[in-house]
């Protein structure tokens, strides 16, 4: 108010006064910085507004100093939850509606305190009143005799002696262990059965037996599994194919493939060739139906070790 008058003059170039008050003089517009640029210009009612670049930042809640630069990138795990801005860096997390790695850590952490007990409970559970490997124990019976109780993996070397003699006892556990042991002992045998090598009966001719064996695979071995059977012999898809080109309602197509088989093997080919093939592709079962059928049909024999 110079010389006494109630009129307000208007700011000068370069100063501004956003709203009425008692100040003598306007105050100076601000010049952006060099990391920064001009939003809008200053005007009498207005300063100039200035921003941080672009990829670069100033918190609102402290002094813009100096504009900082935005993350480049959200780290590998992380998304982007909203971008940077000139007034807040980016801001990176979690995909939406995933649990947060804090989260995996604590669920790892109680399943660990519970499912670990829990496994030490039943293994002490299951191997309650077990005994000691290989160790036979001999106790009165009540008729006068030995009692043995076997509570091992091992046979004694005179156990089937005095089980021939005296009453055979296996109480609780060792009941159990030793049907497990026999059960056991009886897989070992089949399998051992099963994977004995074929070999042709003498004074007749291998090929002709060979070929015979062919209408036992032809008959056992299921129609869904012929593909898959003569992919595991090397066949090429154009020779299935061919081989189904025969009576498809007949076993003439996996004789063909057989065939076909044989022709390419030569003299390399061999029954226990086919049986093992069916074992690879988990027809082990067949393969021991059919080796037991050629050893009583007359054609093979189970070889001498």
């Amino acid at each position: 108010e110079p010389n006494g008058s109630s009129v307000c003059l208007p700011c000068e170039k370069d100063e501004y006064i956003e709203y009425p008050n008692d100040f003598s003089k306007c105050l100076g517009c601000q010049r952006c910085r060099e990391d920064q640029v001009e939003l809008s210009p200053c005007r009498a009612t207005s300063n100039t507004q200035c921003a941080c670049k672009s990829g670069t930042f100033c918190s609102p809640d402290h002094p813009c100093e100096m504009c900082q630069k935005c993350r480049p990138w959200c780290p590998q795990g992380e998304v982007e939850l909203a971008p940077c801005t000139p007034h807040s860096d980016r801001q990176c997390g979690p995909p939406t509606g995933t649990v947060s790695g804090f989260s995996y850590n604590l669920i790892g952490i109680i399943v660990v305190a519970v499912f670990v007990p829990l496994f030490v409970l039943i293994c002490l559970w299951k191997c309650r009143g077990c005994c000691c490997p290989g160790e036979l124990q001999g106790t009165p019976a009540p008729s006068g005799g030995s009692a043995w109780v076997w509570a091992g993996w091992e046979e004694g070397p005179a156990l089937g002696e005095e089980a021939s003699q005296h009453h055979f006892h296996l109480p609780g556990a060792g009941r159990d262990l030793s049907r497990k042991y026999q059960r056991g002992r009886t897989e070992m045998e089949d399998n051992f059965q099963n994977e004995r090598i074929l070999v042709p009966v003498q004074g007749e001719d291998p090929v002709i037996l060979l070929r015979r064996s062919f209408e036992f695979f032809a008959r056992d071995v299921p129609y869904k599994d012929w593909k898959r059977y003569g992919r595991a012999l090397d066949l090429l898809e154009n020779d299935i194919v061919l081989a189904e080109l025969n009576d498809k309602y007949s076993l003439e197509p996996f004789f063909q493939m057989l065939n076909t088989w044989h022709n390419r093997q030569g003299m390399n080919a061999s029954v226990n060739t086919l049986l093992e093939t069916l074992r690879r592709i988990n027809l082990g079962g067949i393969a021991k139906d059919i080796s037991s059928k050629l050893v009583q049909q007359g054609y093979y024999q189970y070889e001498v070790s």
